[in-house]
Order: C-alpha cells, then sequence, then structure tokens
C-alpha cells in the first residue's frame, strides 16, 4: 500500500481544488496530503469503484502527481500517474477518469451518414475513429458530426442501445 506522501503545495491544492469544482464534481476533502473527489454512480461505473470508494489525487514519494481508489479516502492501494504538471493539467485529467475510467480521451464521431465505402474504424457505439484519408468523413471534408468520449455514459448506452 503506498501512502499519499505530504508535499503538494497548498497553492496548487487549491487551485486544482478550484478547477475540478468547477467542472462540477464534488471535492469531499482537500489538504497537503490529497484531494478526496465524490464519485457519483456513474464515475463508479468507469473506473469499476465499489460505492463508499473515492478518488483521490495526490503526491506519492515515487512519481509525483497520482491518482488511486480508496475505500477511506487517505490510502490507495494501487496509485497510477497522473501524468500532469499543472492545477490546470490535474483537473482536465480528473474530469477525464472520471468520464472514461482512464487518461486517454479518444472521441467517437457520430456520422449522419455512414457509406459503405467508409474507412472510418466502427465503434460498438456505433460511432466511428475517422479515417484521415475516408472519402466521406476525412479531415480535409471537415464533416458535420456529433461527438462523444469512448467509454462515458453515453457511448454506453449507445452501445447497448445498438445491442437491443
Amino acid at each position: 500500500m503506498q501512502h499519499i506522501a505530504d508535499e503538494m503545495p497548498d497553492t496548487w491544492v487549491r487551485e486544482t481544488t478550484a478547477a475540478i469544482t468547477a467542472l462540477g464534481h464534488t471535492v469531499a476533502d482537500a489538504h497537503e496530503s490529497a484531494i478526496v473527489i465524490t464519485l457519483t454512480p456513474d464515475n463508479r461505473h468507469v473506473l469499476d469503484a465499489a460505492d463508499d470508494d473515492t478518488l483521490v489525487i495526490g503526491w506519492t514519494e515515487r512519481a509525483g502527481v497520482d491518482w488511486g481508489i480508496s475505500s477511506d479516502g487517505a490510502h490507495v492501494p494501487n496509485p497510477r500517474p497522473l501524468n500532469a504538471a499543472t492545477p490546470a493539467e490535474i483537473a482536465a485529467r480528473v474530469r477525464t477518469l472520471l468520464a472514461t475510467g482512464g487518461l486517454s480521451e479518444i472521441p467517437h464521431a457520430m456520422p449522419y451518414a455512414t457509406p459503405d465505402d467508409c474507412t472510418c474504424t466502427e465503434q460498438t457505439c456505433g460511432g466511428i475513429i475517422p479515417d484521415p484519408e475516408c472519402p466521406d468523413h476525412g479531415h480535409r471534408l471537415n464533416p458535420a458530426m456529433g461527438w462523444h468520449l469512448a467509454g462515458t455514459v453515453l457511448c454506453r448506452k449507445l452501445a447497448a442501445d445498438r445491442q437491443s
């Protein structure tokens, strides 16, 4: 078990907490050791967390800013690097974690039509990852499409609707 170290600068705590709160998330606790974020049912689902778990952002002795799921808001069994260097980057990474369960933002486009000659990669939600060379959805055409992030509640709902 990795303990969160007492190293986060106070200005970072304030700025990060304000940015996370501005994104609509609830910060349950914030101090120099960690920022503890309350998880909604959707957040718990994408992070595979238990009902009473929280998301903890803090500094560990090994890598700087880390994140992990905690059952007590203080101890994180498996901290993972957040790969963020500023409070704004921390907040942006937290938003991605809470939406997708991971740190990668993979956008899915929702085309209004998918012709037979489409070379894009279709996703289970019905969206596509556009191929720049696709004759219908390539970047040179700049088609009008709706977008959502992979793994979000909307993405999972669209995939489930397609399965039924």
